[in-house]
């Protein structure tokens, strides 16, 4: 059964769900906070309609969600168990990729620790620090342009 709270919206849109869950972790937080400090974007939007239901949902609920870029931001991280981001969980964030990009997203997956990139414009962290705000930002050049990201850097 697909969820109905999901907006009649065109695939590809971004929009604020009720039923997205919470931010995880203080480091989305920071990070948040960091990449809307750096970057003059619309805040708030957490879910994108996709074409094909992810879960009983026509959404997908990445951690950050810059709708200018049509980018959206995972943080993955190992969790206190090193279990996180691996096995089926990783199979699930490959499978919502697929969805945002076929909507003509672009997902940028932070990972850390010892997991392995999943997409071509995934980067490798140790933490996230400034370094890392500064590389996110390199990477949104790379994939938008630099002309186009620059006009929004604050």
């Amino acid at each position: 059964m697909i969820c109905e709270k999901t907006p009649d919206a065109p695939t590809g849109t971004a929009f604020v769900s009720g039923c997205a869950p919470q931010p995880a972790s203080a480091v989305e937080a920071a990070m948040r906070a960091d990449i809307f400090g750096a970057l003059a974007l619309a805040e708030g939007l957490n879910a994108v309609r996709v074409a094909r239901p992810f879960f009983q949902h026509l959404e997908v609920w990445p951690d950050i969600v810059l709708e200018e870029f049509r980018v959206a931001i995972e943080y993955d991280s190992i969790g206190r168990h090193g279990l996180e981001h691996v096995g089926k969980r990783e199979t699930a964030d490959q499978r919502k990729d697929r969805a945002l990009r076929a909507t003509g997203w672009e997902v940028i997956r932070l990972r850390t620790g010892k997991l392995e990139m999943l997409g071509p414009a995934d980067i490798q962290l140790s933490t996230w620090n400034k370094r890392a705000l500064v590389r996110l930002v390199d990477r949104l050049r790379e994939i938008r342009g630099s002309l186009f990201v620059d006009s929004y850097l604050s």
